[in-house]
C-alpha cells in the first residue's frame, strides 16, 4: 500500500502521520518495523532506503516506512529504481510493506514521483483552513478534545478564528486550554476573550468606535489601560497602522462596490475584521483615513528619531482624530 500525505498545513498533516504509525505499532507489536527516511537530510540515499525495504527474512515481517521530504529532493525524486519499487508495490508484490510520503508544503505536481503518486497512491491533502471550513473544524477539534462533554458557542467559533487565525497547531493549543479550563458544558466568547491572546485585539475595535463617535475620552481610557497594563507604545502604534491601513484598504475597495466577501478574499483579512473595518469606514472619508494614516507615519519617523515622546504623541493622535 501506498500512502501520500500532503499539503500546508503540516501541523494536521503530521496529525495524521503519527496516528497511521501508531496504529501500526499497536497492531504489530511483535514482527513489525518502522522506518523513517528524510530526504531534507543531505546523507539520505534512495539505494539505501531500497535495500533495508526490500530486505526480507525467513518469516513474514511487516513494515512501514515513512518517506519525508523527498518532492524536495529532485536527484532522489527522480531516480529510476523508486520508479521500478513503487510499481511492484502498486502491483502487490510487496504485501507487507506500507509505503507513506509525507511532504512539507507545496508540491510541485509536474515531477514525475508527485504524478505518480497523485494517481496511484491513497493521498490526502492537509489544505490550510479556510474560512468556510474553519468553524466545522474548531468545533470538531472541541468535541474530540472535550471527549463530547465540552462544546462550543457559535460567538466563541467566531472569536477563537478572529483572535487565532487558521494556525491549525496554535487552534489546538487554545482549544485544549480552553476544554481543560471548561471540563465540561459551553466555551463561551467571554472564556475565548478571557484565556486567548487575541492577534487581533478587539480593544483596538473598541478605541475605534469611541473615535468615531466622537467619544475622545473613552479612546483615551482605553489606550491608557493598555499602556498601564504593560503593553509597550510601540507596540500600540503598531495596533494603529495595522488598523488604519485596514481602514484604508477596506474603505478603498468598498467605495469600488466590492462585496464584503469579496474584500476578504482579496485582502485575505478575516470576515469579522472585514465587517468591523467597512462599520468604523462610514465614519471616516477615504481622505481623512489618508490623513490619519500620515499622521501614523510622521509618529513612527518622529519617535525613532527622538523628536517626541511616543505616549505624549499617542494621546495627540486620538485628541486630533
Amino acid at each position: 500500500m501506498i500512502i501520500f500525505l500532503y499539503g500546508e498545513d503540516e501541523f494536521c498533516s503530521g496529525r495524521k502521520l503519527a496516528e497511521i504509525k501508531n496504529k501500526f505499532l499497536e497492531k504489530n507489536k511483535e514482527g513489525g518495523t518502522l522506518f523513517v527516511f528524510d530526504f531534507a537530510q543531505a546523507e539520505e540515499k534512495v539505494d539505501e532506503m531500497l535495500l533495508k525495504l526490500s530486505s526480507g527474512g525467513l518469516f513474514s515481517n511487516k513494515k512501514l516506512a515513512v518517506v519525508k521530504n523527498i518532492l524536495q529532493n529532485k536527484v532522489a525524486a527522480e531516480d529510476k529504481n523508486i520508479f521500478s519499487f513503487l510499481k511492484k508495490i502498486s502491483k502487490g508484490q510487496e504485501k507487507d510493506l506500507i509505503l507513506i510520503f509525507w511532504e512539507k508544503g507545496k508540491i510541485d505536481q509536474k515531477m514525475r514521483l508527485a504524478k505518480f503518486l497523485l494517481e496511484k497512491a491513497k493521498k490526502q491533502e492537509f489544505e490550510i483552513l479556510k474560512e468556510s471550513k474553519l468553524a466545522s473544524w474548531i468545533n470538531k477539534e472541541v468535541k474530540e478534545v472535550g471527549r463530547g462533554v465540552v462544546t462550543i458557542s457559535p460567538k466563541a467559533v467566531e472569536k477563537l478564528s478572529v483572535f487565532v487565525g487558521s494556525n491549525s497547531a496554535l487552534l489546538t493549543k487554545e482549544i485544549e486550554k480552553l476544554v481543560t479550563y471548561k471540563s465540561q458544558g459551553e466555551i463561551s466568547e467571554e472564556d475565548v476573550e478571557l484565556l486567548v491572546k487575541a492577534k487581533v485585539d478587539t480593544d483596538i475595535f473598541r478605541t475605534l468606535d469611541a473615535l468615531g463617535n466622537g467619544d475622545k475620552k473613552k479612546a483615551l481610557e482605553l489606550l491608557h489601560n493598555h499602556l498601564e497594563r504593560g503593553d509597550h507604545p510601540l507596540f500600540m502604534l503598531d495596533r494603529y497602522f495595522y488598523q488604519f491601513r485596514n481602514l484604508l484598504k477596506v474603505k478603498s475597495l468598498a467605495e469600488k462596490n466590492k462585496s464584503p466577501s469579496e474584500i476578504a478574499t482579496e485582502l485575505k483579512l478575516h470576515p469579522f475584521v472585514v465587517r468591523k473595518s467597512l462599520e468604523q469606514g462610514r465614519r471616516f472619508s477615504l481622505e481623512k483615513l489618508r490623513e490619519l494614516y500620515k499622521k501614523l507615519c510622521e509618529i513612527d519617523f518622529s519617535t525613532k528619531t527622538g523628536k517626541v515622546d511616543i505616549e505624549l504623541a499617542l494621546d495627540k493622535f486620538v485628541a486630533e482624530v
